[in-house]
């Protein structure tokens, strides 16, 4: 049964007026100090000059006012308490009207009034501060109230624009034990790359690759964007799992929920594995020994160095589980294999990973197996939602199509905090900001104050097929069953 909806209301207004008072009363009571320190009423009725030095009347003075401010903070904390606004999330000015929880309850008439024509999109900010001190403002969350991970999580994302909305999602994400590695298009403007090198040089946990490449949409250079995140995020502790991101990826669980579905997937690679569709370039070789796959090729078996791979296709987002990253930089050698891939017309990103996770036989851990394709069936995977749609706009929530993918927004707020999917695709700030603004307020609301307005599908993620073949496949009594028992996020109504 879905929990209770505790998602953060209180009356904005009333916060704002208290803290003028508080601070308005400190003002006040400042000036009487001062004036009582330096003069004192005559046993005459007049007013004479206090004996007394000016350093002594400061230092009464100061340890009055310490005195008046540290009570001032108590009742604050009080206040915060009581009005329910403690850890408050900090919205922007364009959105800070809107309501999110009404959205979140199911409220279609209030939807209405932030969708459509109504719809809010991001007004960026072309003097923001780039400080440390202001970065780490915007970013680092409130006092020290994250609790440590047992394990925390890698994010590899290519990107070339919307920084503030990639600021965003640092701060959903944050915590001291996850790493964020960042790729950007050599074509993406300069300023924005002085952005990204502004935040990589304030935050230790923020990596900036070094090397740029152009990326297109055909997938030219984002294997070796991933691959050469991966191969500096692999020196990072911390992190049992990296998920593959691009620039409007939003990211749809706290650190504690990407924690638990992690230790859930227990090693298992969470891939989306199709049918290879005609991408292949047979004009190169495709067995280990041709593509020098391996570092060390003493005791790799010789049927598979010379054995031709397996193929399939898939999302370019996944989630690879450390060992798996460990493999593919120290174990394996993948610089003539991304490159052969590379050399492809069409959605050559699409099958790089995909292709390692059907070949069983070269032993990347975590991997899965190409039984379930050939009998024709595709493979579930939850890093991802992208919701498909090229000949009808009107079945997208936001009733908007681009290049065959419906464009998120407000609508699928309901969808986004009810699906299993760990990031949602494609959410585009200059169509609407509203999604991302209230997606970051759930995910804070779920971190700092414990909300539970959708459970964790402990048997979704524990019975997923790669899960089930990960932590049984090695039992020779084990049948690999490619339906699942379950009903796919694929299958569910679409949009709430």
């Amino acid at each position: 049964m879905r929990s209770k909806v505790q998602y953060q209301l209180f009356d904005r207004s009333g916060a704002p007026k208290s803290f003028r008072f508080l601070w308005m009363f400190l003002f006040v009571v400042a000036c009487f100090v001062i004036y009582f320190s330096l003069f004192s009423p005559s046993t005459k009725g007049g007013f004479k000059r206090n004996p007394i030095t000016y350093e002594q009347v400061m230092k009464d003075l100061r340890n009055k006012i310490d005195r008046i401010i540290n009570e001032l903070q108590q009742d604050l904390v009080k206040l915060e308490l009581k009005n329910g606004i403690k850890n408050l999330y900090r919205r922007r000015p364009e959105t800070d009207h809107v309501d999110c929880g009404r959205i979140l309850s199911g409220d279609k008439a209030y939807l209405e009034s932030v969708s459509g024509k109504n719809r809010i999109k991001i007004v960026e900010n072309d003097q923001l501060d780039m400080s440390c001190a202001a970065i780490m403002n915007r970013i680092l969350p409130p006092g020290s109230n994250l609790k440590p991970l047992k394990n925390g999580v890698a994010f590899a994302r290519i990107v070339y624009a919307d920084y503030e909305m990639l600021e965003k999602q640092v701060q959903m994400s944050y915590h001291p034990q996850n790493s964020f590695c960042f790729a950007i298009d050599k074509k993406a403007p300069p300023k924005f790359h002085e952005r990204l090198r502004a935040m990589a040089a304030c935050l230790p946990n923020v990596l900036l690759l070094p090397d740029e490449e152009s990326v297109d949409s055909d997938g030219h250079n984002i294997n070796s964007a991933h691959y050469n995140c991966m191969r500096v995020l692999i020196n990072k502790p911390g992190w049992n799992y990296v998920i593959l991101l691009q620039n409007h990826d939003l990211i749809t669980k706290s650190v504690y929920e990407l924690e638990q579905v992690y230790e859930w997937l227990g090693g298992a690679n969470d891939v989306e594995i199709t049918p290879e569709a005609g991408r292949l370039d047979n004009k190169f070789k495709w067995d280990p020994k041709s593509l020098k796959m391996f570092r060390n090729e003493s005791g790799i078996n010789e049927v598979v160095l010379n054995g031709k791979m397996k193929f399939a296709k898939g999302a370019v987002q996944g989630s690879l589980s450390r060992a798996a990253v460990e493999w593919m930089v120290r174990t394996a050698d993948l610089t003539i294999y991304i490159d052969q891939w590379n050399k492809g017309e069409f959605g050559v990103d699409e099958m790089f990973i995909q292709s390692l996770q059907v070949s069983a036989d070269l032993g990347m851990p975590g991997h899965f197996t190409d039984e379930c394709l050939k009998q024709g069936k595709k493979t579930d995977f939850v890093s991802r939602m992208s919701q498909w749609e090229s000949s009808d706009a009107n079945r997208c929530g936001s009733k908007t199509v681009r290049h065959g993918i419906c464009l998120l927004g407000i609508e699928d707020f309901r969808t986004l905090a009810a699906y299993p999917n760990l990031m949602f695709n494609k959410m585009i700030p200059s169509f609407d900001y509203a999604i991302v603004e209230c997606s970051a307020e759930l995910l804070h609301n779920r971190t700092f104050l414990g909300q539970e307005d959708h459970k964790l599908e402990e048997d979704y993620y524990t019975n997923m097929i790669n899960v089930l073949y990960h932590n049984n496949h090695l039992d020779p009594n084990f049948k690999l069953e490619c339906t699942p028992s379950y009903k796919e996020w694929l299958a569910r109504d679409y949009p709430l």
